[in-house]
């Protein structure tokens, strides 16, 4: 008589190294999602650090092109061109000032803001007879805060 096979109708234990178990497999599916989400905040922590690079260096330049504005200029005639500018106030900007004004609302938007002060020497103590000091404000909106680039230079008459 043949003796009986006692694993015969039962399910035989696997080897370690035969798979996955459920357990297993769920807790490598959290790993990976937790992992993932850390990388999808990270590339949107750097697009927003990109854009905000991106408007400081326009700005920087839109201050850059209106300083070369008030140097191309007549050296008496600052102050009465440029003194007291201020895009949101369009009362306020020259038709000298208008390219730059129109420039500066495309590049930030309509949140973007230029001011121009021409100082002499009786306003700003650094500066002497025969100089002028100019404050350049370039502003904008982002992410519910006001950024801004300031630029302050003097100038003088060259010869006679």
């Amino acid at each position: 008589m043949a003796r009986p096979n006692p694993t015969r109708g039962r399910l035989r234990p696997r080897p370690a190294s035969a798979g996955f178990t459920l357990v297993e497999l769920m807790v490598s599916l959290v790993l990976l999602a937790v992992g993932l989400l850390a990388v999808g905040q990270l590339l949107i922590f750097s697009q927003q650090h990109a854009y905000h690079g991106r408007s400081e260096t326009t700005a920087v330049s839109l201050a850059g092109e209106i300083r070369e504005k008030i140097l191309s200029e007549n050296f008496g005639d600052l102050p009465a061109i440029f003194d007291g500018v201020d895009t949101s106030v369009p009362g306020t900007v020259p038709t000298t000032c208008q390219p730059w004004a129109d420039h500066l609302a495309a590049e930030l938007g309509p949140s973007g803001i230029g001011r121009l002060q021409v100082y002499g020497p009786g306003e700003d103590p650094e500066i002497t007879s025969g100089m002028y000091s100019v404050a350049i404000e370039v502003a904008w909106e982002q992410s519910g805060k006001t950024k801004a680039v300031n630029l302050r230079f003097a100038t003088s008459r060259m010869g006679l």
